[in-house]
């Protein structure tokens, strides 16, 4: 009896992170130039951000986020238009940052929408991964970030960090 089920619930476990990648939607953000697939509807946090690349020592910054079963799915993007920013520096301080947070594991050269950045991918201690496409785009930086707990009940499991990743797109990056 439990052999004839078997098949089922791993048909199950396969279908399963792309029945819950469906349930993402695109969300269009026109004044911050993107649009993304979030697994639910983002909240809205505006900050200064820390940086050496403004005289004021700090840059707005927008982030856009949803907590799916303990994975943060973000955007977070610092506005330099008004600051004459050295994009390399205001890219390797982020960088720098996400370093922080463990051991590198990934950093390599990404391109979407014809826009160069890195995706980067640091590993905790505690073995939590995050995974980030990091691109600046005039005067703006993006960060898109997943931070994936070694231990959550996201429904896309895994799946999750492509899907976020790769649905990112520059709405007008010329």
């Amino acid at each position: 009896m439990r052999a004839r089920f078997f098949p089922i619930f791993i048909g199950f476990l396969l279908a399963w992170p792309a029945y819950s990648a469906e349930r993402w939607r695109e969300y269009t953000y026109p004044e911050d130039g993107f649009s993304a697939s979030f697994p639910g509807k983002p909240v809205i946090v505006k900050r200064l951000s820390k940086t050496s690349q403004s005289p004021n020592r700090a840059v707005p910054e927008r982030i856009y986020w949803v907590n799916e079963g303990g994975v943060i799915y973000s955007i977070s993007v610092m506005d330099f238009s008004k600051a004459e920013a050295d994009p390399d520096i205001a890219v390797g301080e982020v960088v720098s940052a996400l370093m922080g947070l463990g051991r590198l594991a990934f950093d390599e050269s990404i391109y979407t929408d014809s826009m160069h950045g890195r995706e980067i991918v640091v590993i905790g201690d505690d073995g939590t991964s995050y995974t980030d496409g990091i691109f600046y785009v005039r005067r703006l930086l993006y960060q898109m970030k997943v931070v994936y707990p070694a231990v959550n009940n996201d429904p896309a499991g895994s799946s999750g960090i492509s899907v976020f990743l790769t649905q990112f797109h520059f709405t007008n990056p010329f």
